[in-house]
């Protein structure tokens, strides 16, 4: 069997750096199929992503992946540690013999020793006495516990997911090699422009211009299209519907979804009844206790009653895919009976654990189709098939 290479990515948009890291892995790996799992709708931070899904996965594969798969909601816009083991959990469903993530520096093996570390019995000790301080975030209470055991944390969010990555790889895919891509450009929060900016500063760009730069000459056309037709989502537009769905409700509802931190659900209407607008409300939306990525994740799970999540997707679905991708997807027929859509209607046909999931994730697509504004309705998201190259 060929090696089968996978990404774990959001792809909100795909640009130069994205191209960099899919050309070094065809490099390294000549004979391999490049699979990303990608986030559907919705991004890690909580966030609507900038393009429909089908759309970046089209992007992905124009500029040399070989198959798109989905990592879906809620599992896409959820804490480090569920996304990577969502997607972690998927790639070992298919197959995958190797899962490559970028960092700043390549160095794995600092970041092996610190997923080591956060499994250790001696780790779960040292947080559970830390976490009788209620004023101290979660992200800080692992940061002092590593430190506290001779590890120091990242604070880069690439290596935070790495670490993530390596922990999931031991729990759902011992088989997979980790393999650590050095990244090229400029850092996560760094909005100036250059040929290898982040995908942040690339969306900043966009808001403020109606253009895009650090993209590959390959998907500026389709890029341009969505522009023209308006077939990507307004971030000042969802800003403003989630700020007053949160006004009208009930802190209790707010308590009671999944991850929400006592005190966290109170918080966040009493912001939202005392901001006079949504920049106001999103601009308040951080305490030293509760990071704003946390809280925003459960703004967006408050929009369609999050209140658990499972322990991985029981599915997933195919967003784009070339000659290599369809040669993916025979081998898979032999070798997982692991759900895989490739027809979106056809979810009804499956177990209940995948009719309940998927359902979840089509009311946030739906959601999410309303804001385009090319002539989409909300119910277009389940007539969509994938790209073929």
């Amino acid at each position: 069997m060929k090696e089968i290479v996978a990404i774990i990515c959001e792809y909100n948009p795909f640009h130069n750096g994205h191209k960099y890291q899919v050309d070094k892995i065809k490099e390294m790996f000549p004979n391999s199929i490049v699979v990303s799992i990608m986030s559907g709708n919705f991004t890690q931070r909580g966030e609507f992503a900038l393009f429909d899904k089908y759309t970046r996965a089209k992007a992905a594969v124009i500029c040399g992946v070989d198959c798109i798969m989905e990592l879906p909601y809620p599992f896409c816009a959820s804490n480090a540690e569920v996304f990577a083991k969502a997607g972690v959990y998927i790639a070992s469903k298919l197959g995958a013999t190797h899962l490559c993530f970028g960092i700043e520096d390549g160095d794995i093996k600092d970041l092996t020793e610190i997923a080591d570390t956060i499994d250790s019995e001696e780790f779960t000790k040292k947080f559970e006495e830390l976490k009788q301080d209620k004023s101290i975030s979660y992200p800080k209470l692992r940061e002092i516990a590593c430190r506290e055991l001779g590890k120091e944390l990242p604070n880069s969010s690439n290596k935070i997911l790495g670490v993530e990555y390596i922990r999931a790889i031991k729990k759902y895919g011992n088989s997979i090699i980790p393999v650590a891509i050095k990244r090229e450009g400029l850092g996560y929060n760094d909005l100036s422009v250059g040929k290898n900016m982040s995908a942040t500063a690339i969306r900043a760009y966009f808001m403020n211009n109606n253009s895009f730069v650090s993209i590959p000459n390959e998907i500026d056309k389709l890029y341009s299209e969505c522009i023209d037709n308006g077939s990507y989502v307004n971030e000042k537009d969802v800003k403003d519907l989630i700020f007053r769905s949160v006004i009208t409700m009930d802190p209790s509802y707010m308590e009671n979804l999944y991850d929400a931190p006592s005190g966290a659900g109170y918080f966040i209407t009493e912001t939202a009844n005392n901001s006079k607008n949504a920049d106001e409300f999103f601009g308040k939306l951080t305490t030293k206790t509760y990071t704003y990525a946390r809280l925003r994740r459960i703004v967006l799970y408050s929009l369609f009653g999050v209140s658990k999540m499972d322990d991985y997707p029981s599915y997933t679905s195919v967003l784009a895919l070339n000659e290599k991708g369809r040669e993916l997807l025979k081998i898979l027929k032999k070798h997982t009976d692991f759900p895989i859509i490739t027809k979106l209607a056809d979810y009804t046909k499956m177990d209940k654990s995948v009719i309940e999931q998927f359902e979840l994730s089509a009311k946030a697509d739906r959601l999410f189709t309303s804001f385009l504004k090319n002539g989409s309705v909300p119910s277009d998201f389940i007539r969509k098939n994938p790209y073929i190259s």
